[in-house]
This record gives structure tokens, sequence and C-alpha cells, in this order.
């Protein structure tokens, strides 16, 4: 692996253990990483508030990108902050309950205690995932068809569906995979010689962000299922699952 090589990863269930969120399984190769100088960049549906508690354990100190793609921080720049924002999405959701069909729930109608009992995390870092921008994750609570019929009324108000590990997401009109080729484009635009790129996830919602790469890696999850991406035969699926999977796949391609 070379400084030319560039790396995103996904953070919960991937880098993070699914329960736990704990990275010390993959600590020997992100030490590689640091080591030879390859940029690292989260790509999750965490909150920037989230993700700076991270930074500095996990040396994240490029660009991040968070809530799905909807949101992306450049070193010493403003947030970019996909439209329509984090107000209007809301509206949205609580718009529709009108309708008995799409019976939602989101971070921003839970308590503090609801959020840490929906995620599992202690009190500060749920406190950061109710800081949000420009997307909001719920839960469902009517049936799969009214899903469906909802992720049509979503597609025609110009807006996005993605489902993460524990819930769904809804954000504006963009994605991990554009928020990826946005990143590579910034970088390679302030000197960065980038030669080959590689992304690690295990979710729906990292599909895009694993196509917008030369190297996918599906992690395992912990019921031993890998992702299904027909359309990259070349990917790679881990052994193991969470953070020891992410560390086998970096280890294995160095």
């Amino acid at each position: 692996m070379s400084s030319g090589w560039l790396v995103f990863t996904d953070l919960d269930g991937t880098l993070l253990d699914h329960h736990t969120y704990d990275t010390g399984p993959a600590q020997p190769a992100l030490a590689k990483l640091r080591e030879a100088g390859v940029p690292l960049v989260p790509v999750s549906s965490k909150t920037l508030a989230e993700l700076d508690d991270l930074k500095q354990a996990l040396h994240f100190d490029g660009p991040i990108v968070a809530e799905n793609g909807a949101v992306i921080l450049y070193p010493g720049e403003e947030p970019q902050i996909a439209p329509p924002g984090y107000h209007l999405i809301r509206d949205f959701l609580i718009d529709h309950r009108a309708n008995p069909r799409f019976d939602n729930l989101g971070f921003g109608d839970m308590t503090l205690e609801e959020v840490m009992q929906q995620t599992g995390l202690p009190r500060a870092q749920a406190q950061a995932a109710r800081k949000r921008l420009a997307s909001e994750p719920f839960l469902w609570r009517s049936s799969a068809d009214d899903l469906a019929a909802f992720r049509y009324e979503v597609g025609k108000s110009g807006l996005r569906l993605t489902r993460g590990g524990r819930f769904l997401h809804l954000l504006g009109d963009t994605d991990k995979g554009m928020a990826v080729k946005l990143v590579i484009k910034h970088m390679i635009s302030r000197g960065h010689k980038i030669t080959h790129t590689i992304a690690l996830g295990d979710s729906e919602n990292d599909r895009d962000m694993l196509l917008a790469v030369d190297q996918p890696v599906i992690v395992r999850k912990p019921d031993g299922s890998c992702l299904a991406l027909p359309e990259r035969p070349d990917a790679l699926c881990t052994q193991e699952p969470g953070p020891a999977g992410w560390n086998q796949a970096i280890l294995s391609l160095w």
C-alpha cells in the first residue's frame, strides 16, 4: 500500500463494533495506515459532533463525511451541508404522519433517554447524535408495504431514504457515493496524488460509497451475512465482522 492510496470507511458495524463501538481489533491496521501516511476518511451516518469526539482517538485529520454524505467537512473550512437542511427534513417526516400509513419516530421526536436506549450510546454521545445538520434517523412503525409507498413520496419530493444498521435515514438528494467522489476531487485539487481508492462498509447505506471506489470491501455483519454487491464482483467480503474484519481487510490488501 502506497501513500497514493486513499481509504474511506463507514464506522458503525465496520470500524466500530456494532454493539460496543470498540475499535480495538482494528488498531494494528490503523497503525499501519498512520505509519504509511495513508489518509483515512470517515464516511458515516454520525453527526459532525459525534465525529469530533472520534477525531483524536482515530487520527482523522483530513476530510470528514457525516450524516450519510449530507455533510462534508474539509480541514479549515466551514461544513458543506446538502439542501434542504435539517428543519425541512424534519418537516417532511412530521407532515407525512398525517397519513396513518406513514408512522415514524425520528431522533427529533425522542427524548435524550430514548435515543440512548435505541442506540446504546452513553449520554454525551447520544447528545452529540442529536446535533443534526442535514438528515434525520428514524424508526419505521408501519408495514413494509407502507414503507414502499413512503419511499415513493420521498422520491417525488427530491429527497432520499437509506437504511443503516439500526435506523432509516431521510436526507437530501445526496449519498455516501456522491460525497466520496467530491472528496476525491477536492483532494486532487489540493495536490494529493491519489492512485487507488478503497472503501469499507457493511450496510445498505454504504452501497453507493462501495461502488464509487477502486476496491470495495464489504465488512461481514455479526450474523455472518455480507451485503450483496452484484455490480462489483471484485468486492472483497471479510471473514470476521466489525473491526476485526476491517483489520483483516486492510492488512491483507497491504
